[in-house]
């Protein structure tokens, strides 16, 4: 069995008291997130554990009770009464980030090794190891989660949600500008998110479905079809070719405009640059041409989604049960002024967002970590295919 997630963006609606204990509640989350991130630190081994076990070790080493009255570091001196819903989701928010953490450091650990026991070429001076090290976040601003017991009564225009007001913990109900839940989804645990002034709730929701075949399974077929993406930086945003398994194209289609779209990037680049050439002062902590920014963003956001939406509709309608994207590799822009070389790394930005998981008309798209090579045998690390696959249902 696979799993589809995807995420429902509601925008709230509350007095402007509640945006003051939106900011202590997370203020609060973070202090707690970042406190268990240095309890962690202390006891590396916990990571060597499974989530749940963890997250019990953790709160022995913590929590006071009639059992364990008097932990090594307990949280209290941090913040008092803390709900244990709370406390569970900072912890589980704690573990992913020191697990990410460690998991970059012994990366980083590793290419150093492998540096240093490098034999150095005749005549020539041994080149010192100058990456850096990986280093732990020296700021917290984690979007609070309310696992159950933090929020109740939810319809489809409002919620209530426990929160901290910065002096006590306090019922607050929210409006919300709700959409349905799609049949067959289970609802995951909110999550309170600020977007510049404004705070949103974000909710996952899981689908459970049966995988498809993986795909060198399925190229064992003859009636296999493949759909390879090439992904362009300006005029065709996406070219896509519906394949059969030994590399006969059945359908092309060719989706978006990119020139429009690219002119259109550049013309507001050209409106930063030309302000900020104006005023020559940058506001320290301030975002300069807020408003422009915000347009360039969600354009590029709008189009990724339409072109993304396009893709696996294409693929549906040419009954392909593999798309197939090319690898992407690290792009260095080209010289010019400010706006090209910024509408040139924008566009390529916009270019992986395309490779997105969604699910359209009920079907449902997975990652994988390889792909079969189109009309040949499939070898590992081919650097001209993409890691990328999705699995259409």
């Amino acid at each position: 069995m696979a799993k589809a997630t995807k995420t429902i963006r509601q925008a709230l609606q509350y007095p402007p008291q509640a945006a003051h204990s939106f900011a202590e509640h997370q203020a609060l989350y973070n202090r707690v997130v970042a406190f268990y991130f240095e309890v962690i630190q202390a006891h590396e081994g916990i990571l060597s554990l499974k989530s749940k076990e963890a997250l019990t070790a953790l709160e022995k080493l913590t929590h006071a009770t009639e059992k364990n009255p008097h932990p090594i570091l307990p949280l209290s001196d941090i913040a008092p009464d803390i709900p244990a819903m709370f406390r569970r989701a900072a912890i589980n928010a704690a573990l992913g980030s020191a697990r990410a953490f460690f998991s970059s450091l012994k990366q980083w650990r590793a290419r150093k090794e492998k540096h240093e026991a490098k034999p150095c070429k005749k005549g020539k001076k041994k080149q010192p190891f100058r990456e850096r090290p990986p280093v732990p976040p020296r700021t917290w601003n984690k979007s609070a989660s309310f696992y159950a017991g933090l929020w109740k009564e939810r319809s489809q225009h409002s919620i209530m949600l426990r929160v901290w007001t910065g002096s006590c913990w306090s019922w607050l109900k929210i409006g919300a500008l709700s959409r349905d839940i799609p049949e067959g989804y289970a609802m995951g645990s909110p999550q309170l998110v600020r977007k510049g002034d404004r705070w949103w709730l974000h909710t996952p929701i899981e689908k459970t479905f049966e995988a498809p075949a993986k795909s060198g399974e399925q190229l064992t077929t003859a009636q296999t079809r493949l759909c390879a993406v090439d992904l362009n930086l300006d005029k065709h945003l996406a070219v896509c070719s519906v394949q059969t398994v030994d590399g006969t194209i059945l359908a092309t289609s060719f989706i978006g405009n990119g020139t429009a779209v690219s002119g259109c990037r550049k013309k507001l680049l050209g409106r930063i640059a030309h302000n900020r050439s104006q005023t020559g002062i940058i506001a320290e902590g301030e975002q300069d041409n807020a408003d422009l920014w915000a347009k360039i963003r969600h354009v590029d956001e709008q189009i990724a989604h339409q072109v993304s939406a396009r893709i696996v509709q294409f693929a549906i309608e040419q009954q392909a049960s593999i798309l197939v994207f090319e690898h992407l590799g690290n792009l260095r822009p080209e010289k010019g002024t400010y706006s090209r070389r910024g509408n040139r790394k924008r566009a390529y930005w916009m270019r992986r967002a395309h490779l997105q998981v969604r699910e359209v008309q009920g079907v449902e798209c997975r990652w994988s970590h390889h792909v079969p090579r189109q009309s040949a045998q499939y070898e590992p690390g081919m650097p001209s295919l993409s890691r990328a696959r999705h699995s259409l249902q």
